[in-house]
């Protein structure tokens, strides 16, 4: 889930810590608790899967909707970082 952005404030070039709005959390922050998500999505799917294998998950359609959502977890990180790294090479070549 994505909280909203309250406040923003600006940080001087002096500074070599990133600064956040009070009672915010940092953009690296919110990236780790994203990718995290991700993990947890793909090792839960991972776990339900073997356990469907062994003959000891209890539902086959739990299973198959947790592989989804890991599935679709990883597939919008994959396109986030694509455009990331697309933005990054733009900046990049740009003439200054």
């Amino acid at each position: 889930m994505i909280n909203p952005i309250s406040s923003v404030t600006m940080a001087t070039q002096a500074t070599a810590t990133p600064t956040v709005a009070s009672g915010g959390t940092s953009f690296s922050q919110m990236l780790t608790n994203a990718l995290q998500g991700v993990n947890t999505a793909v090792a839960n799917s991972q776990s339900q899967g073997l356990a469907l294998a062994a003959g000891t998950a209890p539902n086959l359609s739990n299973v198959m909707i947790s592989a989804t959502q890991a599935q679709l977890a990883l597939d919008l990180t994959v396109q986030v970082r694509n455009r990331a790294v697309s933005a990054y090479n733009q900046l990049m070549s740009m003439q200054v």
